[in-house]
């Protein structure tokens, strides 16, 4: 008995000092003991450059550093707002009009994070008409794929450019816009720079753009895309988003400062889709590069400013009704990188 005191003192001592040391250990060490999570991301489109970030994320490891194992689910024509409320995704991409516009109807989801920081949606002509400014536009065909936001928003440009009481006369096209545009089937229409103007140059159509945000102000800093998802999921996955978000952030900022290196990896992740297309993938990825991160040099942050300028001008083409959703309701920064 006289040396079974001392050993037991010894190993109680060593037992409460392991749970001191595991109670103390940091989130990171306590993960590493932790399963892998898998998270659903939902793309909105076939392959291309918006998504460098995802594939450079998965193919660096940097999802699987943050023991998350995502599951990407192709484009199939379900819009992302359908996966999201359905709970068949957990992160969904999106575009900010159509955020405000669902949230105000009931959905209960909001933007997690900008996929690009600048806002390049701008009407095009071609480069060889006579219009020179958004004013000349009044009155003449847009073409354009029905979305809801376009009447709203293409007329606060046309009124941002001197328009009092725009005009404006749609066609809704089940064609490339582009070709419909060469051939004159319409006047005008949207496309996002760095995209669709690059696009259309590769293939011999010179365009004119006019720039949303140089007549929209504050409302026309909105970003491009937003990853997106539902409040249910953000209060029951919090960790999981918050270390996705981590690792796609890595990948965007990877892609920024490496964008031949990530438009390779695009290319290898979706040979089937982009094997034939590396001229393409590699201008408009070199463009769209440089729209990832914001001045500060971070990927993500969305602002206040711009969603409630936004709303305020799908409030007068009637798209939002009563009383506008708050912009907390609208987008959260709190599950981003802090640095």
């Amino acid at each position: 008995m006289t040396y079974m005191k001392p050993l037991s003192a010894v190993l109680l001592a060593c037992i409460v000092l392991l749970g001191a040391t595991s109670a103390g250990a940091s989130p990171e060490h306590r993960r590493s003991a932790a399963a892998t999570e898998t998270v659903r991301i939902a793309l909105d489109y076939s392959a291309n450059v918006n998504y460098l970030g995802i594939y450079v994320a998965q193919e660096k490891g940097w999802f699987a550093r943050q023991h998350v194992s995502v599951k990407i689910i192709p484009y199939a024509n379900t819009p992302a707002e359908t996966l999201v409320e359905s709970g068949a995704t957990d992160l969904g991409i999106s575009y900010p009009p159509d955020v405000i516009i669902n949230r105000a109807k009931g959905l209960r989801y909001r933007a997690v994070a900008a996929l690009a920081a600048t806002n390049t949606t701008a009407l095009a002509v071609l480069a060889s008409s006579r219009y020179t400014r958004p004013a000349q536009l009044d009155g003449k065909l847009y073409g354009g794929f029905g979305i809801a936001s376009d009447e709203p928003l293409v007329s606060a440009v046309l009124k941002g450019d001197g328009v009092a009481k725009p005009s404006f006369k749609q066609v809704v096209l089940n064609t490339d816009v582009i070709d419909a545009l060469a051939k004159g089937r319409i006047q005008y229409t949207a496309v996002f720079g760095g995209i669709d103007d690059v696009t259309a140059e590769l293939q011999g159509v010179k365009l004119r753009l006019f720039p949303y945000r140089r007549y929209l102000g504050a409302a026309g800093g909105y970003p491009n895309v937003v990853f997106v998802a539902s409040d249910s999921t953000i209060e029951k996955r919090r960790d999981a988003l918050r270390r996705t978000l981590a690792a796609l952030a890595q990948g965007y900022a990877y892609s920024a400062a490496h964008p031949a290196a990530a438009e390779r990896i695009l290319i290898a992740a979706n040979r089937t889709a982009l094997g034939k297309s590396g001229a393409i993938v590699a201008a408009t990825g070199n463009a769209t590069a440089k729209t990832f991160l914001n001045g500060a040099g971070r990927w993500g942050p969305l602002s206040a400013s711009a969603f409630s300028g936004l709303e305020k001008i799908l409030a007068r083409g009637g798209l939002v009704k009563g009383a506008l959703p708050a912009p907390a309701d609208l987008f959260t920064n709190a599950l981003l990188p802090r640095s």
